[in-house]
């Protein structure tokens, strides 16, 4: 069922290891108005490839974006019977928000008489976990939170989804504030910070699924990314050596420097589909956008 959600790269990964000194340093010099560290070296980033090739997410589909609607305790509770298997208690809430209890992950094994019911749930909670306390994490400790949850009624609508920007957009989103002199945290699917960089073998990405290897060309979209309230913005163009490419001039990116300050709070009952309607039509056309250099980059 996770491989179908195509999160399985996810899952398999866990909880990797944080080097906290090295993100730390990287923080440091991380610059919001270009969305890059920059290094004596050079810029350098993470891009939608990185966050394909090293977590398997597609990058190449919907954006996550919902309908941000005040809905009951018994609503999610509903919900979360017929999609979790379990009926949280109402101090489980926070909000919009989900406790994450043991009983969500205790289960390592399904018992023998397992139903295809308990299967799918087992699975949406895992999936759950993943997306809200791993790939798309906040600063709410242990609460994940619910408008993620309804967009896994369908497995096979799972998978259509651009998981990997969002992930990289959310990542990208607690960069720019981390980077904030009044700032002392950083959340987000912190373990793609540690990338290499340098290009991917041949054999790597021969070596990715095939949805991985047709979807290359979207690893260098000049475009906006997005995650419900957050809308981030990928620049490949400032790093094309990490694709074996030879650097030009970058041209600069609408966003200024402080568009990272609007997000959810206060902001009941928005559709974020119309909220970000003017950037949408750049993602769904990202194909016309992708950034290319017919120069190899010159041996160093």
């Amino acid at each position: 069922m996770i491989e179908l959600s195509r999160l399985y790269g996810v899952y398999r990964s866990n909880r990797p290891s944080i080097d906290r000194s090295l993100i730390t340093s990287l923080v440091e010099r991380w610059r919001p108005e270009t969305h890059t560290f920059h290094f004596r070296t050079g810029e350098a980033t993470i891009t939608l490839q990185d966050v394909e090739v090293l977590y398997v997410l597609p990058v190449n589909g919907d954006p996550v974006l919902g309908d941000e609607s005040i809905r009951t305790i018994g609503y999610w509770q509903n919900i979360c019977q017929r999609l979790l298997g379990l009926i949280p208690r109402p101090q489980d809430f926070n909000r919009s928000s989900l406790k994450v209890t043991a009983h969500m992950l205790e289960q390592l094994q399904l018992p023998d008489f397992t139903t295809q019911e308990m299967i799918d749930q087992m699975a949406g909670c895992y999936m759950f976990w993943m997306i809200a306390g791993m790939m798309i994490a906040d600063t709410s400790d242990n609460y994940l939170k619910l408008m993620y949850l309804p967009m896994l009624e369908d497995i096979n609508v799972v998978s259509s989804y651009s998981w990997g920007s969002a992930t990289l957009a959310c990542l990208s989103r607690f960069l720019c504030k981390a980077s904030q002199s009044n700032r002392n945290e950083i959340v987000g699917f912190l373990p793609l910070l540690q990338f290499i960089w340098e290009p991917y073998s041949d054999d790597l990405i021969e070596s990715l699924p095939d949805y991985c290897r047709i979807e290359r060309d979207i690893w260098r979209v000049r475009d906006p990314i997005f995650c419900w309230d957050i809308i981030e913005v990928h620049l490949p163009d400032r790093v094309m050596r990490q694709f074996g490419l030879k650097q030009m001039i970058p041209t600069p990116f609408l966003f200024d420097a402080t568009h990272f300050h609007h997000d959810r709070r206060g902001r009941p009952n928005t559709n974020w589909k119309l909220e970000h309607a003017q950037w949408l039509p750049f993602w769904n056309q990202r194909l016309q956008y992708v950034c290319d250099a017919l120069v190899k980059r010159e041996p160093l």
